[in-house]
């Protein structure tokens, strides 16, 4: 850095700031477009000022300048050019850590962060390196253009900076990243205007139009390109996509990996150098989101980690005879890592301790309301057509006006977006009032629909009134029958199951009868079953069991016209009837069997069934017109337990729909043929339910028992 003569420029603070600004959202790129260009005014100012003093002034031991304060005001023997490419370099590094923080951290923090870093941190390390007395240069360290002592300088400040003020809102709270990139076309315009820029960054780093200058460009052009196609590489076989951001980032890793050693390597290496910058650029990005550490747009990767690799590279691909330290590979490898290390711990240390003590006096990050709305209008009260569309928007929202119009100039992209959300506005206007008009013929059919609704309940309880009136009380059927219990379970309000019990002098007759259908048509055709039931018994006065069912079976078809030759009525009953007698106990039954169950001492057969016989009454033209009813008789003796039931407990399905079972029925009234009845149908409701589950009841039950 001896020479001083300056024939290649170094103007890459247009590139910085389309990168930074493409790569935020639109609600920040004011904010970011500003503070690029203060940062570069207050380090111009402050480099100017302290910072060329510390880096390039008479050293005090190898550690800092001590001459040149406020340069040009007294005698030295730089020239001015000197200066201008070394602030450039001193803005570079400054504005490295804007890109990290952006879219949280205030204005007013930034510009003093600014201002210690250009006047303290980065002239301090820069001399240890740059300065002809420095002593890291002394060591045999190299860093041509700037790899350690601009680029990891910045990533390291970059990496404290996002670490003290925390990331985004929403950036690893809400389950995925946050919005897109204000504009990656103007990203991409950056990085293109930094590339080139970049060539007199390394070029003109040589400080004269030396024989080398053209291999120091094409390597840094190699080395550019094979970064970029390294982090397309890495981005498109981890993500699946060709990913532009990650690939921009990989071009400026590429770029700040061959910095260092631009000079001493061949175009081979350069290439190499480049690519391993852009796939640990890739990667280390992927570790910072794992970590939910937020640099925005890479910085702390792309320059900090890729600096390092780029001052390591050093001693890996380059010529000694070019790098002229005189050092072999281990000692120059050690002095390089030296130096990284010790500039790291520097960079990031100080600035850890500067930006805390910023923090204090003035805190580094917005408050969440400003970060909401945005830096553009919180910090400069800047509003852009797109605001005034969020803001008449959130206006609709908050007031619940859909019916007026926004109003913009109809031939921007803002415009053009506003008229898509009128055109929106206008649709929901007809959804709302073709909704009210389907929401007042609902409410009307609504109003019908209750006033049918409570005629068919009434129509139903009224059913189920008359049902009641039908069934023999409990003090009823106690007298007639003694000692019994009943389960009688209605799938719905009303059922299609009864049951019946008449006295006479002689005899008792019970009965329990299951009519077709459930809910108002089975309890309907109840009513016809019960009526006929009393008809033949009581009033015409026919004892004989199987009699009485030929006699129903007749009544039944004739009632419902089911041998007309156009009658499609299907209905009838199934009936478990039995005769009590002093002495015998005698049965018929339609489709349904009787069991019996009497004490061991009474005989050696404790439990029994008889079947019915495997017609219904009734029946439609499914039905026989004439059957043969037969009936059995039983001995009456002590303790007998007659069981009668209906097919709604033997048919009940379960959860997996395997029915309750008639066997099943047979062994659980057979089990507890010997308890009370209480404890009967006590036991008899715990398996219907048990057996259930979660299932839905299937049909009516209805289960009598009688000890005689």
């Amino acid at each position: 850095m001896g020479d001083h003569r300056v024939d290649i420029g170094h103007v890459d603070a247009d590139g910085v700031l389309y990168a930074r600004a493409g790569l935020v959202r639109s609600k920040n790129t004011i904010n970011v477009a500003i503070k690029n260009l203060l940062d570069f005014c207050v380090a111009a100012i402050a480099f100017w000022a302290f910072g060329f003093a510390l880096m390039f002034g008479d050293s005090a031991g190898g550690w800092f300048g001590t001459s040149d304060w406020l340069f040009g005001t007294w005698k030295t023997e730089h020239p001015p050019t000197f200066l201008l490419f070394q602030m450039m370099f001193c803005a570079t590094s400054a504005t490295i850590i804007s890109g990290a923080v952006a879219e949280r951290m205030s204005f007013r923090g930034y510009l003093w962060m600014t201002l210690l870093v250009s006047s303290t941190i980065y002239p301090l390390s820069g001399h240890w390196i740059w300065n002809q007395d420095g002593w890291l240069l002394k060591l045999g360290f190299v860093d041509f253009a700037g790899s350690t002592a601009v680029h990891s300088v910045g990533g390291w400040l970059s990496l404290a900076a996002v670490l003290i003020i925390g990331p985004r809102l929403g950036r690893f709270s809400s389950g995925g990243s946050l919005a897109s990139s204000h504009s990656l076309g103007t990203a991409t315009f950056g990085v293109l205007i930094l590339f080139v820029a970049w060539l007199g960054f390394n070029g003109g780093s040589r400080l004269a139009l030396t024989d080398d200058v053209p291999l120091i460009i094409l390597n840094t052009v190699l080395a550019g390109a094979g970064g970029a196609l390294a982090g397309l590489i890495a981005a498109w076989k981890v993500k699946g996509v060709p990913d532009l951001p990650d690939t921009l980032n990989g071009t400026i890793a590429g770029l700040v990996a061959i910095t260092a050693g631009c000079h001493a390597v061949s175009p081979a290496s350069a290439v190499v150098i480049g690519a391993a910058g852009g796939v640990l650029c890739f990667y280390a990005c992927v570790v910072l989101e794992r970590l939910k550490i937020d640099d925005v747009v890479g910085a702390t990767a792309a320059h900090g980690v890729a600096g390092i690799w780029g001052t390591l590279a050093v001693a890996l691909f380059g010529m000694p005879e070019k790098l002229g330290t005189g050092l072999g590979f281990w000692e120059q490898l050690g002095v390089q890592a030296l130096g990284v290390a010790v500039v790291g711990a520097w960079a990031f240390g100080g600035g850890w301790l500067i930006l805390k003590c910023i923090n204090r006096i003035q805190p580094l990050r917005i408050d969440a309301e400003s970060e909401r709305v945005g830096l553009n209008v919180a910090e400069h009260g800047a509003s852009t057509e797109i605001i005034d569309l969020l803001t008449e928007m959130g206006r609709h929202r908050e007031k619940g006006e859909f019916t007026q119009a926004l109003k913009f100039e109809p031939f921007t992209e803002v415009g053009q977006i506003a008229n898509e959300y009128n055109l929106v506005i206008a649709k929901v206007a007809q959804e709302m009032e073709a909704r009210e008009d389907i929401a007042t013929r609902l409410r009307m059919e609504r109003e019908t629909s209750i006033d049918a609704t409570q005629k068919i309940l009434g129509s139903i309880e009224y059913a189920r009134r008359i049902q009641q009136a039908i069934l023999p009380p409990p003090e009823t059927l106690a007298a007639a029958v003694g000692d019994h219990f009943l389960v009688y379970q209605p799938r719905d309000l009303v059922s299609g199951d009864f049951y019946w019990c008449h006295r006479s002098v002689e005899s008792t007759f019970v009965a329990v009868v299951d009519c077709t259908g459930h809910g108002v048509p089975g309890a309907f055709m109840s009513l016809i079953g019960h009526a006929i039931l009393k008809q033949v018994v009581i009033e015409q006065r026919i004892h004989e069991p199987a009699e009485i069912l030929n006699l129903i079976h007749t009544l039944v078809r004739e009632a419902l016209r089911q041998d007309q030759p156009d009658s499609e009525n299907q209905d009838g009953m199934d009936m478990c009837l039995v005769r009590i007698d002093a002495d015998k106990v005698v049965f018929a039954g339609a489709h349904r069997p009787l069991w019996w169950a009497r004490p061991p001492e009474a005989g050696a057969t404790t439990f029994g069934e008889i079947k019915g016989v495997r017609a219904s009454l009734g029946g439609g033209r499914r039905g026989m017109r004439r059957v043969k009813f037969e009936q059995h008789s039983l001995p009456r003796v002590p303790g007998l337990m007659i069981y009668l039931s209906s097919d709604g407990l033997a048919d009940q399905p379960n959860h997996l729909r395997q029915p309750f079972d008639t066997a099943r029925l047979r062994g659980l009234l057979q089990d507890i043929s010997k308890d009370s009845t209480a404890a009967q149908a006590k036991a008899v409701e715990q398996a219907i339910n048990t057996h259930r589950g979660g299932a839905a009841q299937r049909d009516d039950i209805t289960l009598l028992g009688v000890r005689l």
